[in-house]
């Protein structure tokens, strides 16, 4: 069969990713703190953009068309021209780089960072008052008032200021007093002593080289300080590996000086800045609230107030086109704001949508969650959902993505709530990942400091408990919550003898 070179024509359907519909998943992806920063650069450049409250300062237009308002049939421009854009986020083909996103979810929650206690209150009385950034007197603001203090001169309050500049976030000074002291061509001698007297700051222990200066520094300002416990600073990795009998004999001390000592360290701040606030905390806004309805059912709200009511001027259009009746180029930059002002409008009335069901799904198969806590979490992905909502898994992926839902359990990430499903000898697959991991960490906690449980012990328990789970697994999940091996756990667990 010969191979010659022929026409033919063909008619089919392709998807395209147009300027309009990459801006509108884009904008479906980003949390309520940058879609405001957007929102608020298009005010600044669309002429027929404002916010609700600027429009209730002047003449209202009853028909201006708001997120909560949106309808379709009101959204075409004067011209008779068709200018709707097609912005279905499912109307896409499957190149986003999220689309695996969170379906094999690898982050590694601990239930115990979150709130496990339901409110004893109403939701709707709920008082957030308390999530305003704080004015508290940072780290370093205490460092200079001090510095300024205690070095009046110049040239030891820069010095000074230097030094502070060395510190770690738990509050170490990790500098070179060599290397500094040849930069600013002085002996050494004075940066040392300077640094010396900066050791007597406040918090005790700042500016210690190592964690036995550290303890050392504490343990003199509460008048603590002896050669027993000096040896016992200098001992430290012993102390660690609680090699009780090596240390008796390093300290000449018996069972009881050495219980005393060691009950005296803990009691002081291996991490003395660490409780300061270096920078100005951040709060997360949650994008959706879930309350409790007296029914015991669960409502789902978007949180509105996080974001500017926008809608677009009709009048301020309506006034100015027929002055540009006769100027093209005038009469084509207003039919392009306006068009991009119904997409703005459009885009954001879907993306509120989207995120609402999505989170209505969650709420709806994690119910267990709400009710009883992380042991009755399903394991859920965001297939799952996606074939539910009759959206695409990537749809899902991008509305999960950086977006937080407030609960009577506590605020929680959307990512949270899928995890996979881990076999069980019944057959049942209804046991989230993420509550074998929160079981053996229960386990590990209420373990017997006389009977410590391994990794085989593990297995075995959550076999009687139905659930089907090798060493390694139990090893892997035990190492992601930071948790010690068994040998370890011993070791720290062992009574004085």
């Amino acid at each position: 069969m010969a191979l010659t070179p022929k026409l033919e024509i063909r008619q089919s359907q392709s998807l395209l990713m147009t300027p309009q519909l990459r801006q509108a998943i884009n904008l479906l992806q980003l949390s309520n703190l940058e879609l405001n920063e957007f929102l608020e650069q298009e005010l600044n450049n669309n002429p027929f953009l404002e916010r609700e409250d600027d429009s209730l300062a002047a003449t209202e237009d009853n028909h201006s068309p708001t997120i909560d308002t949106y309808n379709e049939q009101s959204q075409t421009l004067p011209e008779t021209e068709d200018t709707s854009l097609d912005i279905d986020y499912d109307n896409q083909f499957d190149d986003s780089e999220n689309d695996n996103t969170g379906s094999d979810i690898g982050n590694d929650f601990s239930w115990s960072d979150y709130n496990q206690s339901k409110s004893s209150h109403n939701d709707d009385d709920f008082d957030y008052f308390e999530k305003r950034l704080s004015d508290n007197k940072s780290f370093y603001q205490l460092l200079n008032e001090q510095i300024n203090l205690h070095f009046p001169k110049r040239k030891d309050n820069l010095i000074a200021h230097l030094l502070s500049e060395q510190l770690d976030d738990a509050g170490y000074y990790r500098g070179n007093t060599s290397l500094l002291a040849t930069r600013l061509n002085i002996p050494e001698s004075s940066i040392r002593s300077i640094l010396n007297q900066m050791k007597g700051f406040e918090p005790a222990g700042i500016f210690a080289e190592n964690l036995a200066e550290c303890l050392e520094i504490q343990l003199r300002d509460i008048n603590r300080l002896d050669p027993a416990i000096s040896c016992l600073l200098q001992n430290l990795n012993l102390l660690a590996d609680r090699k009780f009998k090596e240390l008796k004999k390093l300290c000449n001390c018996d069972d009881e000086d050495l219980a005393s000592m060691i009950a005296d360290i803990k009691t002081l701040n291996p991490k003395p800045a660490a409780e300061w606030h270096l920078d100005n905390p951040s709060y997360i806004i949650p994008d959706v609230y879930v309350r409790r309805n007296k029914d015991e059912s669960y409502r789902v709200e978007l949180n509105t107030l996080s974001l500017p009511r926008v809608l677009i001027n009709r009048s301020y259009f309506s006034e100015i086109s027929h002055t540009a009746t006769k100027n093209k180029e005038a009469k084509r930059y207003l039919k392009e704001n306006m068009a991009h002002a119904n997409f703005i409008i459009k885009s954001l009335h879907q993306r509120a949508t989207t995120v609402l069901r999505v989170s209505e799904e969650i709420v709806r198969r994690q119910r267990d969650f709400f009710e009883h806590g992380i042991n009755y979490l399903k394991p859920m992905s965001l297939k799952d959902v996606a074939y539910t909502l009759e959206m695409h898994e990537s749809t899902v992926s991008r509305v999960t993505t950086r977006k937080y839902m407030q609960t009577p359990r506590g605020l929680f990430e959307l990512k949270y709530f899928f995890s996979a499903a881990a076999g069980t000898y019944t057959g049942n697959e209804e046991t989230s990942t993420l509550s074998i991991k929160n079981r053996i960490r229960q386990l590990i906690e209420t373990e017997n400091p006389q009977d410590i449980l391994s990794d085989d012990k593990l297995v075995e328990l959550l076999a009687r408990e139905g659930i089907k789970i090798a060493r390694r697994t139990v090893a892997k999940y035990r190492e992601a919550q930071n948790i010690p091996t068994s040998a370890q756990r011993k070791r720290q667990k062992r009574p004085l003898v």
